[in-house]
């Protein structure tokens, strides 16, 4: 049974990348294991700082389970094995973690690229991307001045 490692931030992002990959209704391909990793987005420092770290973490499973469900159900409908978690610490230790656990198996990152934000890589061997787009918000509010000022 192929085991795949899935890396999701946003449901709709991860189903337009995951669809593709399963198998049509005639196919006769093996059922696979699939395990959904959740991503949650940080909290701002002002909500952690008011909220416990159990509660911390009661949010980041509430969200992993949101924003999984829809895939869930579609894998499962397919004869799939899915379970659902939520990452903690770094990416690339999790996923060293889970291989240890589950053996060989094939690691998608199914994140959402965003804008001039670099993505953690999820495994040592993934490239670090750079985004050429990052700039500091002091250019850009000048740039804006000039642009207002200019009209």
């Amino acid at each position: 049974m192929e085991t795949f490692i899935v890396y999701i931030d946003d449901k709709q992002y991860a189903l337009q990348q995951i669809v593709p990959m399963l198998p049509g209704t005639d196919s006769q391909a093996a059922p696979a294991s699939w395990i959904l990793i959740g991503c949650p987005p940080r909290l701002n420092r002002h909500t952690g700082r008011w909220l416990t770290r159990t509660a911390q973490n009661k949010w980041r499973q509430e969200w992993t389970r949101e924003n999984t469900e829809a895939l869930v159900q579609l894998l499962e409908t397919g004869g799939n094995k899915v379970s659902v978690r939520t990452v903690q610490g770094a990416l690339a230790e999790f996923t060293k973690q889970i291989k240890g656990e589950v053996g060989a198996a094939r690691v998608l990152d199914a994140r959402r690229p965003k804008l001039s934000v670099n993505l953690d890589p999820v495994t040592s061997e993934q490239p670090q991307e750079k985004s050429n787009w990052t700039l500091p918000g002091g250019v850009l509010a000048i740039s804006a001045a000039i642009v207002m000022a200019s009209e």
